[in-house]
């Protein structure tokens, strides 16, 4: 059945296109034909007046009296006068704002952290009251709007224009929350963003409304075609995650920060030769050097804030492959290797039609199930540290199987070789199980990797010389500050050479 349109929804039916004084009433004419003839007494109109309708907007009528300034008839007092059913709809929609108005309320005094019996208080009204005004079923006041604005030390222009939330940060956070979304991002991404971008900022992150994500009436999830998911040694498929879904977001719109930035001209298809143009100035690959190689040969790296879902992620796309890093653990040597294995899919032909995601956090085993893990280990250790296998052995004379030795003899070997103690103690402390407790060694390498410092902070700096989020969409500007650049003011020094 086809639904019939409401007259007022068509054209021409707000528009005058003439009017005039007949007798004691008033004659309009409107755009679609439409003639209305009203009794001027309707309006408070008698004595002397003329009738005109107002040339330059179209949109109502002038009196015009033989002395004091003209009075003015809209077309809403005109049409709602003549039809019955446009007056019903007018209330209809006073309803409705005032229901919008009162939710607005709501979300500010929730923004806020205030109680409902508090604020309720201070104006002198009771709490179901108040309650009744949030919920839009008590008609309001201009004075009672100012009054609860002024208590929440707020002003009108906060609950005012299109964009006004009619859903508190509060109850945003919760749905996300229940969507799988971890409480640290979502609160990072909220905590510097205006509240009138909110909803804009969710959608564009996760492509859900907030009313549907405040209802969890969400839509069902698309996935993404083309992606391959690997390191899953805990079993979880992140297929659908929300998580996943903003890091394709992410790298979409790293793409377009970083459009002044050098193309994507391919990759080395052996691991030394990465090693020999990545190293810095002391002949070390460090995660800072990589990291800056890589954007030098057009593939972005950047860090994402949150933790779950995933560890390591490399996006392929128009012109420039992104790899977004979210390693859990804090240590540079760990971000190290996940940015070497990444390269390593990426250079071994490894990425699909769209992407490929480390769901665990890619580690040098020798011993991988999977073929394509394997080959991106072996790829990145020949990044790293190409003579590994030697490495690896004179740690194992030196410790002769005694955990008590083993920093010593990795700090010893790693100085002889200059190559970092922290990377080599990491891989040695995966590689030689027979040396101690898997506690031990690893603790004796935690504390060779300290003074290398932290890894989110390192792959940010570098992330900064070669973005430039400024020009982008306000919302897009937010999502990149608050997840990837730790709401840090982007600056633009002379780029590095890798």
């Amino acid at each position: 059945m086809t639904e019939i349109a409401a007259p007022w929804s068509e054209e021409g039916y707000a528009d005058i296109t003439a009017a005039t004084r007949s007798g004691s009433n008033i004659e309009v004419e409107f755009a679609n034909g439409d003639v209305v003839l009203l009794a001027a007494s309707r309006f408070g109109l008698v004595g002397d007046f003329e009738v005109e309708p107002d040339t330059e907007e179209g949109l109502s009528v002038r009196i015009v009296r033989p002395s004091g300034p003209p009075a003015v008839l809209t077309w809403t007092q005109i049409r709602s006068a003549a039809d019955a059913a446009f007056g019903h709809e007018l209330r209809r929609r006073d309803m409705q704002e005032a229901r919008r108005l009162g939710l607005r309320l709501r979300a500010l005094r929730e923004d806020k952290n205030l109680h409902q019996r508090d604020v309720a208080n201070l104006v002198g009204m009771s709490a179901p009251q108040l309650s009744k005004i949030e919920s839009g079923s008590l008609d309001l006041r201009v004075s009672t709007v100012q009054s609860l604005l002024r208590a929440m030390g707020a002003s009108l222009s906060d609950i005012a224009g299109p964009d006004a939330p009619e859903i508190s940060q509060k109850a945003v956070i919760k749905g996300a929350e229940r969507a799988g979304v971890p409480r640290e991002i979502v609160t990072s991404l909220l905590a510097s963003a205006p509240r009138n971008v909110v909803a804009s900022l969710i959608e564009r992150a996760f492509g859900w409304r907030v009313d549907q994500l405040v209802s969890g009436q969400l839509p069902k999830p698309s996935g993404l075609a083309g992606v391959a998911f690997k390191a899953t040694r805990t079993g979880k498929d992140p297929s659908n995650s929300p998580v996943v879904l903003l890091s394709h977001t992410i790298a979409g719109i790293v793409r377009n920060a970083a459009a002044d930035s050098p193309t994507f001209r391919g990759l080395p298809s052996a691991g030394r030769t990465v090693n020999a143009e990545a190293r810095d100035t002391t002949g070390r690959v460090t995660l800072v050097s990589l990291a800056t190689w890589a954007w030098n040969r057009g593939v972005a790296v950047v860090p994402m804030a949150g933790r779950g879902d995933f560890s390591a992620a490399v996006w392929d796309g128009p012109a420039r492959p992104v790899i977004v890093l979210k390693e859990s653990r804090e240590l540079a040597v760990y971000w190290l290797f996940d940015l070497a294995h990444e390269l390593a899919h990426l250079a071994l032909g490894h990425v699909g039609q769209t992407g490929l995601i480390d769901v665990d956090s890619p580690a040098p085993r020798g011993d991988s199930t999977d073929s394509m893990e394997q080959m991106a280990n072996d790829f990145a250790l020949e990044i790293l540290l190409p003579n590994h296998a030697e490495l690896l052995q004179d740690v194992r004379r030196e410790a002769r199987g005694s955990h008590l030795r083993f920093k010593g003899a990795v700090a010893s070997v790693a100085d002889a070789a200059q190559v970092s103690p922290g990377l080599l103690g990491m891989v040695a402390a995966y590689a030689l199980t027979e040396v101690g407790q898997d506690k031990d060694r690893w603790g004796s390498a935690t504390n060779l990797a300290r003074p290398d410092g932290g890894g989110r902070e390192q792959v940010q700096k570098v992330a900064r010389l070669f973005l430039s989020p400024s020009h982008l969409d306000p919302v897009d500007v937010v999502l990149i500050r608050q997840l990837v650049l730790g709401a840090a003011e982007t600056t633009k020094p002379t780029k590095p050479s890798a």
